[in-house]
């Protein structure tokens, strides 16, 4: 027989010589385990789940930024969440919500808590808050018995589990418009501000336009250009051939005969018009209106200050085309009070506790009794025996006990 086998074989005797003692000492202590779990607090969770609203738009451009944050610490399991989802996170853990779930529930004499700083670090010990894989929120909120606990403390404590979960989601809904409003507020104003600058340096642009058009003449700058040159042109061309007719008039005839003279004035009448044109005159005889012509000369300049005044009028144009649209928007934003969160599941009573679990306790309890005892035992077997046969050895451990 080899020395390991004898080893446990006298390892199982001393054991089995006590059995009796080592199956009082494990009855005694899981019975007293089994009592003692019937009288340690009782826990409850209740879990409700919410889905965030859709994203409104990344106006800041922190959904990146805020996925990648390290906060683990605050007990919230991130991932790649959106910006809408951060913020719900973030509000859930805030000290406002805390402190106003707190008050709600007189956390302070539950938690047993000498102020509200303790009172926020605890609350926060008992809510957890998950994203799941779908993209909804589940929120946890757990609230436990007093020691002993009866029917009318257990009951207590499933409905404050139940009401403290669906309380956090209130509230989150209360803080979250809160926030909104506030930010559409701000964003209002600014384009509130920004649309009645665009209102005023529209009108003083759409006025120095007048004020050109009144001083120059320039009703419709390209169009009386055009005008202008189509009549010119026609003038001149009337010049040309009237001085073709009044030369061969002049080889037939001589230079007084009577049709000769009507053409030279007719020429000459037609040449002053065309000078008149040239300096912006405008015509005679009614024909061409003073106030359309402009002075060819003065063209470029007049069509430069004219380019320059039109387009400030149609840029604050399109500035109101953008301004406009964004501040009725901002004012419906300010305006709105609809749910920022909507609730698919919502909190119900709890109906099984998640601690004390009694029966991993009393069995961690009693192996724990198994232990002790049998190393009790072996123990004493090795003491006993080494008081048989080394005495000397056996004055120093007692000694060493007593010490």
């Amino acid at each position: 027989m080899s020395k390991k086998l004898e080893t446990w074989i006298d390892f199982l005797s001393v054991i089995l010589k006590r059995k009796r003692l080592l199956f009082i000492n494990f009855m005694t202590v899981s019975i007293l385990a089994a009592a003692f779990s019937l009288i340690l607090p009782k826990v409850y969770r209740a879990q409700t789940t919410i889905l965030p609203p859709a994203e409104e738009g990344d106006a800041f451009g922190l959904s990146s930024l805020m996925s990648k944050m390290p906060l683990g610490s605050l007990g919230i399991n991130l991932g790649g969440v959106s910006e809408e989802t951060y913020s719900i996170l973030a509000v859930l853990k805030s000290r406002t919500i805390m402190e106003s779930v707190a008050g709600r529930f007189d956390l302070m004499k539950r938690y047993k808590a000498k102020d509200m700083e303790n009172t926020v670090k605890k609350l926060r010990e008992n809510v957890s808050v998950k994203v799941n894989d779908e993209g909804t929120i589940t929120l946890s909120v757990k609230a436990g018995t007093p020691v002993a606990p009866n029917k009318a403390k257990s009951e207590e404590a499933q409905r404050v589990s139940r009401d403290m979960a669906n309380y956090f989601v209130a509230e989150l809904d209360r803080l979250n418009k809160k926030l909104k409003t506030e930010r559409a507020r701000n964003f209002r104003g600014f384009i509130e501000k920004r649309y009645l600058q665009n209102v005023e340096d529209l009108y003083h642009a759409e006025e120095a336009l007048k004020q050109f058009q009144k001083d120059n003449g320039a009703i419709s700058l390209p169009d009386q250009v055009s005008a202008m040159i189509a009549a010119t042109s026609k003038i001149k061309a009337e010049i040309i051939a009237k001085e073709m007719e009044a030369g061969v008039l002049e080889q037939l005839f001589s230079a007084d005969h009577r049709e000769a003279l009507r053409i030279k004035a007719e020429l000459r009448e037609l040449n002053k018009q065309y000078s008149e044109i040239i300096r912006g005159q405008g015509g005679s005889q009614g024909r061409v209106d003073d106030e359309l012509f402009l002075p060819l000369r003065d063209l470029p300049d007049l069509g430069v200050q004219y380019a320059r005044l039109y387009r400030d009028v149609l840029l604050q144009e399109k500035l109101m085309e953008f301004l406009l649209p964004q501040y009725e928007q901002a004012k419906i934003q300010e305006a709105r009070d609809t749910p920022t969160v909507q609730v698919l599941d919502e909190a119900v009573i709890p109906v099984k506790r998640i601690k004390p679990k009694r029966a991993f306790f009393v069995l961690l309890w009693a192996a724990i009794s198994l232990f002790v005892s049998v190393s009790v035992i072996l123990t004493q077997d090795y003491v006993e025996q080494l008081r048989r046969t080394d005495e000397q050895q056996y004055r120093k451990l007692t000694s060493l006990f007593r010490l």
